[in-house]
């Protein structure tokens, strides 16, 4: 993507952190990506925006390819990415702020293949893609899987449409809103983790600032919690 969408929320006092935070995502529907207005929405976009309002942080959020999103954030200060895997790689490269949502790490396949796989010891006679900087394609290469990175996730779609991928690894929710946007008819193989997705920010970040941001992104989740009883 050549050009970063950037929006804009909260007017608070900095007196936690002297610079508005920047905070990158990337197409990763439906947790995070951007509308026919050019809008970043998505549910945990909307979610993370919440708390930063309540908190009365400053942000601005920028839609990029995944692997520049996640090393500007590992980089460079006052910046943050989601949503991220929490791994024990990425554990001290970060503060972290969540989760924000529950992300299943699934296998598909284009439908009219019918292929029969039901676990990753399964992938090994299969071209199975995943994109740069992703902790699930990263998961499955350290199963022992051959894994074939692409920029993004949507052009991995289109690889398994024009046969040169026979299955892909992501998010279950993220490969199911794709192939119906794309009206492509995909088969879910299996489901093989379950992985909290967070707010990760340099460690130039304060700890303040995230702590209150913390406080109230858990506040929203208990709220949620509340109105689903």
């Amino acid at each position: 993507m050549g050009v970063a969408l950037i929006t804009t929320i909260g007017s608070c006092s900095l007196s936690l952190n002297a610079m508005p935070l920047t905070i990158n995502t990337e197409e990763y529907p439906p947790f995070s990506y951007s509308d026919d207005q050019g809008q970043i929405i998505g549910s945990a976009t909307l979610l993370l925006r919440d708390a930063l309002r309540q908190a009365d942080i400053e942000a601005y959020f920028r839609l990029l390819p995944w692997a520049r999103a996640y090393t500007e954030a590992r980089l460079r200060e006052n910046h943050c990415v989601y949503s991220t895997t929490r791994t024990g790689e990425r554990e001290a490269l970060f503060h972290w702020v969540g989760p924000l949502v529950v992300n299943e790490w699934a296998a598909f396949s284009l439908a009219e293949r019918r292929l029969s796989i039901d676990s990753l010891s399964g992938l090994d006679a299969w071209r199975v893609g995943s994109f740069r900087e992703d902790a699930v394609g990263d998961y499955v290469a350290s199963r022992g899987i051959n894994v074939l990175l692409a920029p993004t996730e949507r052009e991995n779609i289109a690889r398994l449409e024009a046969g040169l991928l026979d299955v892909i690894v992501t998010g279950k929710a993220t490969g199911e809103f794709m192939a119906q946007e794309q009206d492509i008819a995909l088969a879910h193989l299996f489901t093989f983790y379950r992985a909290p997705l967070y707010l990760a920010c340099h460690p130039s970040v304060s700890e303040a600032l995230l702590a209150r941001l913390q406080t109230q992104l858990d506040a929203l989740h208990q709220e949620m919690q509340e109105g689903n009883q």
